[in-house]
C-alpha cells in the first residue's frame, strides 16, 4: 500500500503499523485515564479544603450525615457533649493503639464516646512504651471531647499482628475475631469507619488549627508522560520508514 501526500510517499510496515497502533491506543488510554484522575483529584482537592475550613461539627449524626454523602470528612474539626463509657470487653480497659506522628512510635488510648444515640471511639491520652505496664488513667463520665474526625487507615502485609490478650493493637480493630472494637461496649454498637483525635488543651473547635490531609496530586505529569510517550513512538516509527526507504519525497 502507498499513501501519497503531495510529493511525499509512505508505504507502511503492515507488521509493524499494526503494532504501533496498538501501543498508540493503549498510550493515549493511560494518558486519558490520567486525565479524568486529574479533574476528579482536583475537585477532591478542593472538596477537603473546604471541609476542613467548614464550621464544626456539634454531633456525631452530622459526621455520619457527611460520611454517607460521600463527601470529605478526613480532618474535619469537632465538639461533642457526650460521656466516656467503660469498655464490657478488652478487661474494661481502653484498646492501647500504637501510632506515630513521624518521629517517634507511641501508644495511644482508645476509648468509647457516647453522644446521643451514637458512639464513636475518641483517641485521648499517649504514653510511651516505657509505660505500657501502667498508662495514664482513662478518662470516665460526662466529659467535652474537642478535636479532629479522623478517618480509620487499615494496616498491610508489614504491620504487625495485634494480640488483644496483651492489649497490643497495631490498626484500629486490627484483630476483630479476638476483640471486635464495635462490640466492646455490650449492648451497643460502636461506629469504626472514623475516631476522634482528641486535642486536650483545646477550649474550643472554632480556635482549633485547620488542619488538612496531604494528598499529592501527580496526575498531570503522569498524563503528560503518557502522551509524550505516544509522540516518541510515532517519531520511531516514522524514522524507521524513513531508514527503510518508505517514507520519501518525490523529486521533481
Amino acid at each position: 500500500m502507498k499513501i501519497k501526500l503531495g510529493r511525499l510517499v509512505f508505504r507502511p510496515m503492515p507488521g509493524l503499523s499494526i503494532v504501533t497502533l496498538i501501543c498508540v491506543a493503549i498510550l493515549i488510554s493511560l494518558g486519558t485515564w490520567q486525565y479524568k484522575r486529574l479533574h476528579w483529584k482536583t475537585d477532591l482537592l478542593v472538596q477537603i479544603e473546604q471541609a476542613a475550613n467548614a464550621a464544626p461539627l456539634t454531633n456525631l449524626a452530622q459526621a455520619n450525615a457527611i460520611l454517607k454523602s460521600g463527601k470529605p470528612l478526613n480532618f474535619r474539626r469537632i465538639e461533642l457533649s457526650g460521656r466516656f463509657v467503660i469498655p464490657s470487653a478488652n478487661g474494661g480497659q481502653p484498646f492501647h493503639l500504637m501510632r506515630s506522628d513521624g518521629k517517634r512510635y507511641y501508644w495511644r488510648l482508645y476509648q468509647p464516646y457516647q453522644v446521643g444515640a451514637d458512639m464513636v471511639y475518641v483517641a485521648t491520652y499517649d504514653f510511651d512504651d516505657t509505660r505500657k505496664a501502667s498508662p495514664p488513667a482513662f478518662i470516665v463520665g460526662q466529659k467535652p471531647v474537642i478535636g479532629y474526625v479522623r478517618m480509620v487507615q487499615s494496616g498491610n502485609k508489614f504491620t504487625p499482628k495485634s494480640t488483644a490478650e496483651t492489649n497490643r493493637w497495631f490498626t484500629f480493630n486490627g484483630a476483630p475475631e479476638q476483640i471486635d472494637w464495635s462490640k466492646a461496649v455490650a449492648g451497643a454498637s460502636i461506629g469504626t469507619t472514623y475516631f476522634i483525635d482528641q486535642v486536650m488543651a483545646a477550649k474550643s473547635a472554632e480556635n482549633l488549627p485547620v488542619r488538612i490531609p496531604e494528598i499529592t496530586n501527580n496526575h498531570l505529569d503522569y498524563m503528560l508522560t503518557w502522551y509524550s510517550f505516544v509522540l516518541i513512538l510515532l517519531m520511531i516509527y516514522l524514522l524507521l520508514h524513513k531508514r527503510s526507504g518508505r517514507l520519501y519525497l518525490e523529486r521533481k
